[in-house]
């Protein structure tokens, strides 16, 4: 295995960030209702999967393992903007943030499940006082309906500017959520 396991849960394998891994994350592209979640394919971006707060997930499958999502903790979770920022001053809270490989996502077979209960694992392995907290956009209704049933709750809520279709922005409404 060319990465360290950091941590096992589910038949998912979180681990330290690779270059192969971070070059795979950095071109998945999602549907137009998502591609705000896109890499936008600039070198910086992909850079920022090394800054210590990414992690590739892997499933095994008859001794293969594949790609089939990302965990980030702490500041690479947050969606900062001016009237979010005042939310992530908690630092009872550690945030994460989570990537589905755009293929996987919708398929109805727990998967997205299962990786927040290994993101919810990992972070309270490494902070284990701390609450657990995510931002989703509100409009990610499928998201939403799986970090619920993972046992998050809906906090607060704010607007941001968001990158659109042709470079314009546009507004988007994000849900904070807690973990109970």
């Amino acid at each position: 295995m060319e990465f360290e396991v950091l941590l096992e849960s589910g038949g998912l394998y979180l681990c330290e960030m690779n270059e192969t891994a971070a070059r795979d994350i950095a071109e998945w592209r999602y549907p137009e209702e998502y591609s705000m979640y896109d890499f936008s394919g600039y070198e910086e971006e992909e850079e920022q999967l090394f800054n210590g707060l990414h992690f590739p997930v892997y499933e095994k499958e008859n001794s293969e393992f594949f790609p089939v999502g990302f965990v980030s903790v702490g500041p690479a979770a947050q969606v900062v903007g001016r009237s979010s920022r005042k939310i992530y001053e908690d630092e009872n809270s550690t945030d994460i943030g989570l990537g589905l490989r755009p293929e996987l996502c919708g398929q109805g077979k727990g998967l997205g499940l299962r990786l927040v209960e290994l993101a919810v694992a990992f972070v309270k392995s490494e902070f284990p006082d701390d609450n657990v907290r995510l931002t989703v956009a509100a409009q990610n209704k499928r998201a939403v309906k799986v970090y619920e049933r993972a046992g998050f709750v809906k906090a607060e809520d704010f607007r941001k500017m968001m990158p659109g279709v042709n470079g314009k922005k546009r507004p988007c409404r994000f849900v904070v959520m807690i973990l109970k």
